[in-house]
């Protein structure tokens, strides 16, 4: 049995948090991908990957995925964490230090690990004030399965705090029967405010907080999701909209052609999408805010294709028989919204851009890619925070956008 490997996000067995939420399970094959993943011998912490397998049609040679060295935090053996799952979060607090006039806010850390901890080992974070001076340091606890969550709200009263700005973190890994301290990742997140909804005096001090997470919409991923075991067998894009996702219908495109399949009669195209991430201020900001501050990751299963040649169906488009240009197209309400092209090499496999490896996620069958925003249903938002502020300050070399 085959299974596709990659990175996961996600980002994800995430409880919901007022209105802060994540779904509580991972899109379609990343759960079962991650439960059967097992550790390396010699692991780079901040290697948030694992290699996809590869598709080999008929006389074709896979490709190995390099594993490069992390771009962050020094290289140890132990567990990794999977970068694009990381998520700061902001949880709003409507106190400060027993003033119920004054709203503030603690931080809340999010990751998925791959490989089982050492014993005696426990993760923990970091959080340094804007200034740089140490602010929060908080117990990661194990939610179950491959996810951690750091800063609980009552472990953390008393440390709330009024600040915005620029707030670095660091995902630490301390052992006390080996007696090492060792870092995971670093990063940094940019904090804002906003008044909450229907704000009058005296609540002129009821702001919510949120993390801008601009830097994710330009940034997508295509991969291979497989399962030979469940008959799981299909093309999966996922792309990051602002603010509500409404109506979305992605479309996969071969050569400049929409691929359609004829299956018992009946022809299917199209696809699925669902959101498996979703950031969003904890109280209900005020209308002025672009979007009300919600960045959702969105899903997207393609329907028709297969990635392997299928012999109950061999009329059917298998992409990894059929190399060349693709491109998936993303109705959004109707409306033409996002554009993630990718290319199949002769072997059957996701030609390789080099992007995800430059931050340590590189696997066979996995990309991340620009994705083109066709329209205007994100709202105001920042253009160019990607070249600084991607993977929370850990830019990705090679990427570039808009893609051309």
């Amino acid at each position: 049995m085959r299974k596709c490997l990659f990175l996961a996000l996600a980002f994800l067995t995430l409880a919901g948090f007022g209105f802060q939420t994540t779904s509580g399970q991972l899109p379609g094959g990343l759960q079962r991908i991650l439960k059967s993943a097992k550790p390396k011998a010699t692991p780079t912490p901040t290697d948030s990957a694992t290699p996809a397998t590869t598709v080999q049609p008929q006389s074709a040679a896979g490709n190995t995925a390099s594993r490069p060295s992390a771009t962050t935090g020094p290289q140890v053996a132990g567990p990794t964490i999977f970068k694009t799952s990381i998520q700061f979060r902001t949880w709003t607090m409507n106190f400060y230090k027993d003033d119920f006039k004054v709203w503030s806010w603690i931080p809340l850390i999010k990751f998925n690990v791959n490989g089982a901890l050492p014993s005696g080992s426990h993760f923990y974070v970091e959080v340094a004030q804007p200034s740089g001076a140490a602010w929060v340091k908080a117990q990661c606890v194990h939610q179950g399965g491959i996810s951690y969550e750091c800063g609980d709200r009552n472990r953390l009263k008393g440390s709330e705090t009024l600040e915005t700005g620029v707030f670095r973190f660091s995902i630490k890994l301390r052992n006390e029967l080996a007696g090492t301290d060792q870092t995971y990742f670093t990063g940094r997140a940019k904090v804002e405010k906003a008044l909450t909804n229907g704000n009058i005096p005296p609540t002129s001090k009821e702001f919510v907080y949120y993390a801008n997470h601009d830097f994710n919409l330009p940034i997508g991923h295509v991969y291979y999701d497989i399962d030979d075991d469940k008959f799981v067998d299909r093309l999966a894009v996922r792309f990051w909209v602002r603010g509500a996702q409404g109506q979305l219908e992605p479309h996969l495109f071969y050569r400049g052609q929409e691929v359609t399949t004829t299956w018992r009669g009946q022809l299917s195209s199209g696809g699925s999408c669902r959101s498996d991430i979703t950031f969003e201020p904890t109280l209900y900001a005020t209308e002025k805010l672009p979007q009300r501050a919600l960045w959702t990751r969105i899903n997207c299963y393609l329907h028709g294709p297969s990635v392997k040649p299928n012999a109950n169906n061999p009329e059917g488009h298998a992409i990894s028989a059929k190399p060349g240009e693709y491109e998936v197209k993303v109705l959004r309400n109707t409306r033409l919204s996002r554009s993630i092209k990718f290319t199949v090499g002769p072997d059957g496999n996701i030609v390789d851009n080099g992007v995800a490896a430059s931050v340590g996620t590189a696997g066979l069958n996995f990309i991340m890619v620009p994705v083109a925003i066709l329209d205007d249903q994100d709202g105001p938002w920042d253009k160019s925070a990607w070249r600084t502020e991607a993977l929370y300050g850990n830019p990705l070399a090679g990427f570039t956008w808009p893609p051309q």
